[in-house]
């Protein structure tokens, strides 16, 4: 698919659809996975997807279709479709049309060296390292996976954007009888992830977690990785809703223009950033263009993100939802925030996170694959896994120390943040 055949197949929809107006999204998907396990591969899948949607709008009305076929009789007949669903809905009292021609940044994410990986490459990769688990009597899971992707869009009110763009990770889970270690690594370019030392990483902890001593629940100076604020944030980008917070059902409600968070915290979301780069078509807002977006600055909230109708209707300009995005820190390294602590917890990866109330945006998960304390700036020894109940916007309000920003999840740069005072609500029972 190129744009070619975006301008031909969205000027075809426009001679015959029989309705106001028409859009098209068309997605593409090449992607391999190679899984492992018990120190074996053990699954190797290519997938190739092609989904097709077309909407349409009409008397205050909206129809959408899917299809695979993308062929011009696929295409027509899913417009045919999509004009039978908006005929027999009810009026939308939210209705809005499509949106004109828009400028797109342009966000080069693809890779060659990604997209062209070899499926024996992985293989030889992951030999190794399940190789090396074996030899240090661990048993190593994971999968390597690879892909390019590719979105376009156009309607008839002139929008016609495509982006495209490539992405590879590297996960590694090494156990052994008594303690687990994993690492992860996301990102466009291939050659930003070194699998062999992530290995290691996993190797590092599974074998520090050995016997792990069990600490009694409460409040604990902790040092969360920004692998473990990785997995926290996204439940609270999700909250930064305008609508939400104007309609008073979120945390957000009555905060904008007011002091959050550390004056240290700035949260900015940025398609262009060549460190943090990310889609620049609005896929949530029917193609419009999606800019760069300060939402915390100096620790003051600035922006929430909307829809195209709330914008119209509050009078307030357009936030692109986004879940791509910075956070600022600090110069310390890893080493030299542990060093600082005199007692408490280092957390290396949270996981089964939920919502306990988010009109206070507090979450509850449990740590995992490493969970040690810190006695005198030393690591001591490793603790039993243990749940919190606490909020990432209370860690992030008044921070011991901010890390050096890392990229996390191919959508993240964050850092990790030493909190005075983390709630370890309670053991777990594994």
């Amino acid at each position: 698919m190129n744009t070619e055949w975006l301008a031909e197949t969205i000027q075809r929809v426009g001679k015959q659809k029989k309705v106001e107006g028409a859009s098209i999204f068309l997605t593409v998907e090449n992607e391999n996975l190679s899984r492992f396990a018990e120190n074996h591969i053990t699954q190797n899948t290519t997938r190739h997807r092609i989904n097709l949607s077309v909407t349409v709008c009409h008397n205050n009305r909206r129809g959408s279709s899917e299809t695979s076929d993308v062929s011009s009789r696929g295409v027509l007949s899913a417009l045919r479709k999509a004009e039978t669903a908006a005929k027999a809905s009810p009026e939308d009292p939210e209705y809005i049309g499509f949106p004109k021609g828009q400028r797109y940044l342009k966000v080069e994410r693809f890779r060659p060296l990604t997209a062209e990986l070899a499926v024996d490459t992985k293989a030889r990769v992951i030999r190794e390292i399940t190789a090396e688990a074996a030899s240090r009597k661990m048993k190593a899971a994971g999968i390597y996976r690879s892909g390019d992707y590719a979105i376009f869009a156009a309607n008839t009110e002139g929008l016609a954007g495509e982006h495209r763009w490539t992405e590879a990770e590297f996960s590694v889970t090494a156990r052994t009888n008594s303690s687990a270690g994993s690492a992860v690594a996301q990102e466009e370019d291939v050659s930003k992830i070194n699998p062999q030392a992530l290995a290691i990483e996993a190797f590092r902890t599974a074998e520090m977690s050995r016997e792990p001593k069990e600490l009694k629940p409460g409040k604990y100076k902790t040092l969360v990785t920004a692998r473990a604020m990785g997995e926290m944030m996204p439940f609270v980008a999700y909250q930064m809703n305008r609508r939400a917070a104007d309609e008073g059902r979120s945390f957000f409600a009555g905060k904008t223009g007011k002091k959050i968070l550390s004056k240290r915290i700035n949260i900015i979301t940025n398609p262009g950033d060549t460190a943090n780069s990310g889609n620049p078509i609005d896929v949530f807002n029917d193609g419009v263009a999606r800019g760069k977006t300060t939402f915390i600055k100096d620790g003051v909230l600035t922006n929430l993100w909307n829809t195209r109708y709330w914008s119209r209707k509050q009078h307030i300009p357009l936030v692109s939802p986004s879940f791509s995005f910075s956070m600022s820190g600090e110069g310390k390294t890893m080493n030299q925030m542990i060093k600082r602590i005199d007692r408490g917890l280092l957390v290396m990866h949270l996981w089964y996170i939920r919502y306990v109330n988010p009109m206070e945006l507090i979450l509850t998960g449990t740590s995992r694959d490493g969970l040690f304390l810190i006695e005198d700036g030393q690591i001591k020894h490793a603790v039993k896994q243990m749940r919190f109940n606490d909020s990432p916007i209370r860690m992030l309000r008044n921070p011991n120390m901010l890390g050096v920003p890392e990229r996390r999840g191919g959508t993240m740069m964050l850092p990790p943040v030493l909190v005075s005072d983390f709630d370890w609500s309670s053991g777990t029972t594994f």
